[in-house]
């Protein structure tokens, strides 16, 4: 008898979702949501990301015996209601699984509306913001069977999906990421498809190294290779894009767009497995078997009845969801991933807005510009209703009716809500120049936000005098500057945080990494807030982000004219007479070099002048390089009181999820004297 004839194509769905920690009842609504929106296209696959019903971010949760007890309950019940939906259809989701007391990452296998297998992660992360291996077990075993209800008992471990006779395997994030994979030994089973669900978080530029990572399993292993991602900002610290992209041995069949404001976002693509099969002919001729069988292959069937005869009607094809990739440039990279992360930090604390500490200096105005287009961002893509309802904020839409009504600019309607949920206040001493007082009132006005202007000379006069009255003397530059300096920056923070509190909005802080790498910023002062947003990135890029912001501008929102004068200053906390951040510390363009070799880089601070010292003037490197690890060393306990920041790349300085160092230390004391006595 001849052997069954194989599809030639099959159809193929990924959902990258917003999910939250923890979230049982939202989580697995947004999945079943999904599911439904699918049913029209009838996918035969539909893959959903990492730890999906769980969430990723659940920390030492997943400890609890019940979060997997009760991931797995849901998953059951997310195959149940998948039954009256797809019910022909392979689903995939996330989810951990406790088995012999271990937590496995695992991926549920689901059709027919049984949960009918369960595939562990074999490799897991453990670098940088990744902590897996303090709640995960990486899998090393062969296929085991595991009960999960009275009546049901499934295989769980390395497994390959037959369905009607398309084979699909399947690799969990970081198993795509390392040498000796599992996709490596899948081979024996000739997969025509590896499915790679992702929580990926972003970073600069990482999206070339995915879409290489993709191209390359396609065309090394004979298949179909494609990945799904999470998207949003989860659980404070990680952004992610959702990302999907779908790749063959011929090139790239498909990527998606990202950093989408909607619960889920489908891609749906039709996929043709006969050149496929075709290329791995070709390619598994000139390889030897490998005698061992590592997985398990699962035998289903399929009812291959229903029409998708529709399919390029009711596939959800965007433009940049061609086979294109949508080449943003680090500048829009930075404004949507962040302006996401703070649209998803606003819902998700259940605040009504932000209030930014606006002082006419690069800093607070890069803060506010990325509300504002975080704002701009989803009522283009929502709608401002529905972009208010997602915040929790759907009493605003009856007070906000008539005015938003006269139009259907989503550029004029940003503007309107800004008066109500972007508050600024400029709070000016002595030592406040007109100019910042200016820069911050432009700003505040271009991007439409509710702005004050106040003086708080006559507290830090009080408290000036109540301190000389203590100490029974006078307080002086010469004398006191450090003292005289953080006393202004301190007098601010209660005044912005009680319009934080009446407005029941979110502070932000407004420090950036650079400062924070050097503890050039004032503890309750200019740190104060409940998220900052920049500081994971160093001022020297800020700069250079607000150039791009004032001349060339985002691709939805435009440029922002306001912003010359913020970039014609010279940056300076206004905190003493005469004062510039860069005299104070270096240039920080040389900041930010000392901080990549020795943050990133892991470099000596001897090694560090030995790579610069064609740039820079001898003497004066060594004094900056000295002076940085000073700095460093002393200011750790300032970055362990920092507030929650996001994570853009691979040089953050979040002691408390990236860069780990001790609070007391010798501080780089012999390091420091190798430096000094190298020769000029």
């Amino acid at each position: 008898m001849p052997a069954p004839q194989k599809p030639d194509v099959i159809r193929f769905s990924a959902v990258a979702l917003n999910q939250t920690p923890l979230d049982w009842n939202g989580n697995s609504a947004r999945i079943i949501a999904a599911l439904e929106a699918l049913k029209a296209s009838a996918p035969e696959i539909v893959l959903f990301p990492e730890l999906a019903v769980t969430g990723y971010g659940c920390e030492d949760a997943f400890y609890g015996e019940d979060v997997a007890a009760r991931a797995l309950e849901r998953t059951r019940s997310i195959a149940t209601a998948s039954a009256n939906i797809l019910p022909e259809s392979l689903i995939l989701v996330g989810l951990p699984v406790r088995f012999n007391e271990r937590i496995y990452n695992c991926l549920g296998l689901i059709q027919k509306g049984k949960v009918i297998g369960i595939v562990p992660k074999q490799n897991l992360a453990g670098d940088g913001i990744h902590y897996e291996q303090r709640w995960f077990t990486a899998w090393r075993l062969a296929p085991q069977t595991i009960r999960i209800s009275e009546t049901e008992i499934v295989p769980i471990g390395p497994l390959v999906a037959d369905l009607g006779g398309v084979r699909i395997a399947f690799e969990i994030c970081e198993d795509c990421w390392v040498p000796n994979r599992p996709a490596d030994h899948y081979a024996d089973a000739s997969p025509d498809i590896i499915l790679c669900p992702s929580a990926s978080h972003f970073a600069f530029a990482k999206q070339d190294v995915r879409r290489t990572i993709a191209l390359d399993s396609a065309r090394s292993f004979g298949c179909i290779y494609a990945m799904i991602n999470l998207v949003g900002n989860e659980a404070g610290r990680a952004i992610y894009d959702g990302c999907a992209i779908v790749a063959s041995p011929s090139g790239l069949l498909y990527e998606g767009r990202r950093f989408s404001y909607e619960d889920f976002h489908a891609h749906t693509v039709d996929l043709d497995l006969s050149s496929v099969r075709t290329a791995r002919s070709r390619l598994y001729s000139l390889k030897e078997q490998s005698g061992q069988s590592l997985c398990q292959i699962l035998d289903l069937s399929i009812d291959r009845s229903i029409d998708r005869s529709a399919s390029k009607n009711s596939l959800q094809i965007h433009a940049a969801e061609t086979g294109k990739p949508e080449n943003l440039s680090k500048e829009e990279e930075f404004l949507r991933a962040v302006a996401l992360g703070l649209f998803d930090y606003l819902r998700k604390s259940h605040s009504r807005g932000y209030v930014i500490s606006l002082s006419g200096g690069a800093d607070s105005a890069a803060c506010a510009v990325l509300v504002q287009r975080m704002f701009l961002f989803a009522i283009r893509e929502l709608g401002w209703k529905v972009a208010l309802i997602k915040l929790g904020l759907e009493k605003l839409i009856s007070e906000l009716e008539a005015d938003v009504s006269n139009s259907s600019d989503p550029a004029a309607i940003t503007r309107i809500i800004c008066k109500k949920l972007l508050h600024t206040l400029y709070q000016g001493t002595k030592q406040s120049g007109s100019i910042t007082e200016i820069a911050a009132q432009k700003v505040a006005a271009e991007l439409g936000a509710d702005h004050h202007v106040v003086s708080v000379e006559d507290l830090v006069g009080g408290y000036i005098g109540r301190a000389e009255s203590i100490l029974e003397r006078t307080l002086a530059w010469e004398t006191d500057d450090l003292s005289l300096q953080n006393i202004q920056a301190r007098v601010r923070s209660p005044m912005v945080w009680l319009l934080a509190n009446t407005t029941g909005s979110l502070l932000i802080a407004t420090s950036n990494r650079s400062e924070g790498s050097v503890g050039y910023c004032t503890m309750d002062g200019d740190t104060s807030g409940g998220i900052a947003p920049i500081a994971g990135i160093d001022k020297d890029y800020l700069r250079k982000w607000l150039r791009w912001m004032e001349k060339d501008g985002d691709a939805v929102g435009g440029k922002l004219a306001s912003l010359s004068f913020i970039n014609n200053q010279e940056p300076t906390a206004e905190l003493r007479p005469g004062q510039t951040d860069e005299s104070d510390l270096m240039p920080y363009e040389l900041l930010n070099q000392i901080e990549a070799l020795a943050i990133r880089d892991k470099r000596s601070p001897l090694e560090i002048y030995r790579s610069l010292s064609g740039n820079w003037e001898r003497l004066f490197l060594k004094k900056s390089i000295a002076r940085f690890f000073r700095l460093w060393a002393q200011n750790q306990w300032k970055r362990e009181r920092m507030a929650p920041s996001f994570h853009l790349d691979d040089r953050n300085v979040d002691p408390r999820t990236w860069c780990r160092f001790p609070i007391l230390s010798g501080g780089f004391a012999a390091e420091l004297e190798e430096l000094d006595s190298a020769g000029d």
